[in-house]
This record gives C-alpha cells, sequence and structure tokens, in this order.
C-alpha cells in the first residue's frame, strides 16, 4: 500500500531530526541520559597512531558515486535523492540517500568519511559520537579499525523505524554509517549490521592516503 503524503511528510521530518543528530546538530548532545560508551580509550587519551603510518585524506571524494549499494539489494529499496553535504566542521566526505521501501516506506542512509588533521583529532571525533548521539549502544564492533562501535535505535514514527550505526577510526580516519529502514514491522537489527559493516569496510578501502 503507498504512503499518504502527510505520512511522507512526517517521515521526513523524523528522518531531518535523525541525521542532525547523527551528525551532531541540534539538541541532542543536551540529552541528560546519554552517556559516552566505555570501549576503547578515553577522551583525554591520545588514540593509537596507524599500523602504516598513512594520513588519510577523504575532503573531495564523491561519496554518492563511490558508496555501492549492492550490499541493501534484498531490502529492496529505490532511492528517492542523494544529497553530499560533507560532514560539518571537519574535511570529510559524505552522502545521505534518501529511499523508499518496497512498501512505500521510508528508508535511509549516510556513509561519512571524516579526515581530521591528526589521530588525536580522529580519536576526540570518535569518542564524540557516542556523547551525542540519542541511541543505544550495542558494544564494540571487532575488525573494522583501531575502534569500533555500534549503536541501535527503534521507534514508531507512524511506522516500524529501525536503526542501525556503526563507526571505525583507522588512524587519522573516522567513517561513519548509518542505515534505517520502516516497514510494518522492525527489520531485525543482525540484518542491518551486516549490510552496513560491508558499506563501512568498502568505504574505509575507498578513502586514499597521502
Amino acid at each position: 500500500m503507498t504512503a499518504s503524503p502527510r505520512r511522507f511528510a512526517a517521515a521526513a521530518a523524523f528522518v531531518a531530526a535523525s541525521v542532525a543528530a547523527l551528525t551532531g546538530c541540534g539538541g541532542a548532545a543536551e540529552n541528560p541520559t546519554v552517556t559516552a560508551p566505555t570501549a576503547g580509550p578515553s577522551a583525554s587519551a591520545p588514540a593509537a597512531p596507524s599500523p602504516t603510518g598513512s594520513s588519510y585524506t577523504a575532503a573531495g571524494l564523491d561519496l554518492c558515486a563511490r558508496v555501492d549499494l549492492a550490499p541493501l539489494a534484498e531490502l529492496e529499496l529505490t532511492v528517492a535523492r542523494t544529497d553530499p553535504t560533507p560532514p560539518v566542521g571537519r574535511p570529510g566526505a559524505a552522502c545521505l540517500f534518501e529511499m523508499r521501501t518496497r512498501g512505500g516506506q521510508q528508508a535511509n542512509l549516510r556513509v561519512e568519511a571524516s579526515t581530521p588533521a591528526t589521530v588525536e583529532e580522529a580519536g576526540r571525533l570518535f569518542q564524540a559520537t557516542g556523547q551525542v548521539t540519542a541511541m543505544t549502544a550495542a558494544g564494540p564492533v571487532p575488525g573494522v579499525g583501531e575502534e569500533a562501535e555500534a549503536f541501535t535505535k527503534q521507534s514508531t514514527p507512524g511506522f516500524d523505524y529501525a536503526e542501525y550505526l556503526v563507526h571505525a577510526r583507522t588512524g587519522n580516519l573516522v567513517v561513519k554509517v548509518w542505515l534505517a529502514v520502516g516497514g510494518d514491522s522492525f527489520t531485525p537489527t543482525a540484518t542491518l549490521a551486516e549490510k552496513s559493516l560491508a558499506i563501512l569496510r568498502a568505504t574505509q578501502a575507498a578513502v586514499p592516503t597521502d
């Protein structure tokens, strides 16, 4: 059944608020119930150097063109529009894919690759996500960086909306992938995690080094 224009408008407003929280805008940082994850180094401790000693540079990377949506094929999503607005206040690249499910529900994918000037700045950026997001910490994620963690959320803004956020730091590179899918029931977290991690790994490989 096709969703009504009013339902799409409500969904669009909900997505705008979600993206604002994920990118550090809006009031999410003031939420007193949000705490930083315990995994990884403290904000005052410098992150470990990149194993290769290389410096990543994501500025100017066209992620709207580079991100391969093949891992999402099983979800049968159709891209309605893309937004290449880069991360705010730091060098890097990003793309927001606004999509629709086969049933006409809202779905979204945002991919960010940030490359601060130093490993220490990247470490602080990585820690900041856990401090500002309103999502629930799902613990560390092994095998995708020097430090990585995930967050989840389920809500019902007129439909069942399941979200999964994973971010990882390697050297001065921080990659963040947020996947959110609406429907008549919640998309399983394991499904969202599998697809988000595939996109995260491909994005890491696409960022050039000096």
